[in-house]
Order: C-alpha cells, then sequence, then structure tokens
C-alpha cells in the first residue's frame, strides 16, 4: 500500500518580511492528503507445448527376395532410419514383417516407445530399443503379397494394447521390393490393378483418420489426426526389382486425400533403387507440429497490494482478446467475478489440470467470465478513500489564534461544520469513517496539539489545509 502521509511544512517569518500575509510570530503548517493512486494489472493466459503423439508402423519384407544382399543392406539401414523421427515426438514404432509366419500373433512383435508409460501396460508389449531391432525370418509358401490388408491388420489388432493410439499421428511405413498382389486383376494370365479393390482397400486404411470417420461411417474409429501411407518401394526397374505400381499409388493416393502439402515431389513414395533413405521421414518431421494447451482459469490474480490497500466496490476487470475485442466482466455469481481479498498460493487454472498458484488479492471467475487461452485480463484498482478529521500541530497554539483554511475557504470554530481545539495526544489516528463510512484501517497514527474537524470540514484524499496560529510560547 502506498501510504497516507500529510506532508507538513513548517514556516517561521520573520517581524521583518511577510507582513502582508502573516502578523507578527504567526506559523503556517500546511496539509495536504495524497492523491488517490490507480492501478492496472495487465496479465494473459498461459499454454504450454505437449509432444505430439506419432504412432508408426514399419512393415518390412521379408519375402525370399529379400534375403539378396542387395536388400538385406537395406533392411539394416531401418535402425538408423528410425533414429531420424523427431526427438520432439511422443512415438511409437511397431516393427512387423510383411508375410506372416505360421504360429506368429499380429500382437508379438518389436516395439520402440519414446515413453513407456504411455502404454496402459507396457509389460504386455515386446519393447525394445533400436539398437536391438532384429528383423525377420524369410517367409515360406506362395509369398502372396497382401500389404494393404496386412497393415490395416496390424494397426487394428494393436489398438487395445495401447500401441496405435485415438486421436494420434498414424503413419504406415511400408517397405518392400514387390508389389502388393492383392488389388489386381488378372486377365488372360496378365495382372492388371484392379481399381474396385483398390478402393477398397485404401478406404480400409482411411477409415484410420478422423478426416474420413468425419464424414463416412466407421464402427470404432481411430480418428488419427493425421494418416500417412510412406512406401519405400522400387521406382524404376533395379537390382532385379520391377516397380511398386500399387504401393507408389496408395501412397500418393492417401497424400492427396489428407490434403499434405509437404512432398510434393515424391508423394510419401521413396524409390528403394536410390539407396538413400536418410531423408525418409523429412516431410513427418517437419509437418507434423507440437501441440498447444491453452490454459483455463477460474481464479485471476489482481493485485499485489495487501486487502487493505483498494477500494474493493471500485475494481474493474475486463476480458481482451487477441483480436482486441475488450468485453468487461461484471460482478456476479452466474457469470462475473467475485473479489476474495488477499489469498497465498490460489490454484489459479483449471485445465488441463488444476495448478498455477498465485498470492496477492485474487478474483473467482464464474460461468462465461472464466479465461481461456490466449485470452488476457486489465484489472483496475485504487487505493482507498480515506477521510482524515484531525490535524496534529507540532507546537501548541495560543488560544484564539488558530485561523483554518480547507480547500481554499476558511472555516469557523464551530463543533458542526467547523473545527475545535482538543489539545495534546500522544497518539492518535487522524483517519475517520468519513461520509461514506471508509474503514479507518490501516490507521494513520500522529502526535502533537490536535484540532478536531467535524462534518464538511472533515477532508479526503487530494485535499489541502492551511492551518495559521501564534505558538504558546515562541
Amino acid at each position: 500500500m502506498k501510504s497516507i502521509i500529510l506532508l507538513i511544512t513548517l514556516s517561521l517569518f520573520a517581524i521583518s518580511c511577510g507582513e502582508e500575509v502573516l502578523t507578527a510570530g504567526t506559523v503556517n503548517e500546511e496539509y495536504t492528503a495524497n492523491n488517490i493512486d490507480s492501478f492496472e494489472l495487465n496479465t494473459c493466459s498461459q499454454m504450454h507445448f505437449e509432444k505430439p503423439p506419432v504412432d508408426l508402423l514399419f512393415v518390412v519384407d521379408n519375402s525370399g527376395s529379400s534375403l539378396l544382399p542387395s536388400f538385406d543392406s537395406i533392411k539394416q539401414q531401418i535402425r538408423g532410419t528410425i533414429n531420424t523421427i523427431s526427438n520432439d515426438f511422443d512415438y511409437h514404432i511397431y516393427i512387423a514383417p510383411l508375410i506372416p509366419l505360421a504360429g506368429q500373433s499380429l500382437t508379438q512383435y518389436q516395439t520402440i516407445v519414446s515413453d513407456p508409460s504411455t502404454l496402459p501396460s507396457p509389460a504386455s508389449v515386446n519393447i525394445v530399443s533400436p539398437e536391438n531391432i532384429s528383423l525377420f525370418s524369410q517367409a515360406t509358401g506362395n509369398n502372396d503379397e497382401h500389404g494393404f490388408r496386412r497393415a490395416s491388420d496390424l494397426i487394428q489388432a494393436n489398438r487395445t494394447n495401447g500401441i496405435f493410439r485415438k486421436k494420434s499421428n498414424t503413419i504406415v511405413v511400408m517397405i518392400s521390393n514387390g508389389d502388393d498382389n492383392e488389388a489386381v486383376i488378372t486377365i488372360q494370365g496378365n495382372q492388371y490393378p484392379d481399381p474396385t479393390k483398390f478402393e477398397n482397400l485404401k478406404n480400409s486404411l482411411l477409415k484410420y483418420s478422423k478426416k474420413y470417420s468425419d464424414s463416412n461411417p466407421v464402427s470404432n474409429p481411430l480418428e488419427a489426426e493425421s494418416f500417412r501411407f510412406i512406401s519405400l518401394v522400387a521406382h524404376t526397374n533395379c537390382n532385379g526389382w520391377r516397380p511398386a505400381i500399387n504401393y507408389r499409388k496408395m501412397s500418393k493416393d492417401i497424400y492427396n486425400y489428407m490434403g499434405y502439402t509437404d512432398d510434393n515431389y515424391s508423394r510419401d513414395s521413396k524409390n528403394l533403387c536410390s539407396g538413400n533413405y536418410s531423408n525418409l521421414f523429412s516431410a513427418i518431421n517437419n509437418s507434423i507440429q507440437a501441440v498447444v494447451i491453452g490454459h483455463k482459469y477460474n481464479h485471476w490474480k489482481i493485485s499485489n497490494a495487501s486487502a487493505s490497500s483498494i477500494q474493493e466496490d471500485d475494481i474493474t476487470v475486463k476480458k481482451v482478446t487477441p483480436e482486441g475485442v475488450v468485453t468487461q466482466i461484471p460482478i456476479g455469481a452466474a457469470n462475473g467475478f467475485q473479489y476474495l481479498g488477499h489469498k497465498v498460493n490460489q490454484n489459479t487454472r483449471y485445465e488441463p489440470t488444476v495448478g498455477e498458484p498465485k498470492t496477492g488479492l485474487m478474483i473467482k471467475l464464474n460461468g462465461s467470465a472464466r479465461v481461456s487461452y490466449p485470452d488476457c485480463i486489465i484489472a483496475k484498482t485504487r487505493t482507498p478513500t480515506e477521510y482524515f478529521g484531525f490535524l496534529a500541530l507540532p507546537r501548541e497554539p495560543q488560544a484564539g489564534s488558530i485561523k483554518v483554511v480547507i480547500r481554499g475557504q476558511e472555516v469557523a470554530q464551530d463543533s458542526t461544520n467547523g473545527w475545535g481545539y482538543i489539545g495534546w495526544h500522544e497518539v492518535k489516528n487522524i483517519k475517520v469513517p468519513g461520509p461514506t463510512g471508509a474503514s479507518v484501517n490501516p490507521p494513520l497514527n500522529k502526535s502533537g496539539y490536535f484540532i478536531q474537524l467535524f462534518g464538511s470540514a472533515i477532508f479526503t484524499n487530494g485535499d489541502s489545509i492551511e492551518v495559521y496560529y501564534k505558538p504558546a510560547a515562541l
């Protein structure tokens, strides 16, 4: 609080000067009460960044041709490729063979997680570190490559164990030196892409995206915030491999459907023949942004002052949006604010968790008056209106010599709207309730020879008073 201080100026005038103003031996005391001070506290709601959840499915070719040295070296690079995933992500990585082996479960494969606590039961998942990844045995049989169906089945099977999370960013990485041979049709011994089968398989993948499930009926949707199908496949004839028409088309179609623009050159299909996969995740790392979590508040600090330092019934609170829209918050228990006084370590935030304790003068925000990021609050307070009903003279005055001038007008000696002399007091609080019943605390104690003021002679903040008198003993 800015204490109200009575400024006292004592002037002694000699007979040889100032006689046109003061008679010989008269003392002039001047008193001025400080003006009311207004304070403004402008503070804004807060936010924090959270690592975005990213769930990746690696489907790795384990057909007979994948054992050739040219492809085996590619598999060894997978470990390094995984390490290029941004550490700004909260990631789950599930690594499964393209062609299942007899007796293998869809949920038994290796998982890499940045934070095991994000899994409901970490012990039920086969968690490994990137350096301990082991790749898969060669598949046997006719080696039908149903890559699209395989990816969809792996995601669905690993939802309840928490590997593929709702509202995450879900990414399939298909690594193969072949092509999906389910989405084809055989005509006179020759295979051609089958548009109907392809569309059905594409929808079986797209159903995991929020964009698709928002406009199509999907049972228990995954609602992935983003969904990508990245294919690392041959784009040309190389090493005995033929171009993967279906995988490339799936990457392109899903890229276009989701409306991405960060990889318009390859559209999420990387060339296995290039031998350079270091930038496999560059588009992902650049396109997925940290999640902004805005905080919500039902309490707000309006001042660092003490409770007695402000006029409680003269608090104004305004909410301000980033666009500059200003809304005054009324006093009220339904959709307004309530003044709580001085609080210590009062939690101000109620979402996303209770917190952000503050110490100072507090208000409670109710209903629509609550504040959310990025809005700000302008709180205005002022020092209390104070009234003063006593003047302390440093010297004893002569009876009949006192003249009191308040706000430029001489005030008569009168017990109704004037003044009276009450003599010496060791300690007296010069504050009085005045016409509004103002608080007299904290007290402003003075010592001296006192003049008491009555009625309209009582003065308040900003007023100036002059007292002329002759000391009893010079």
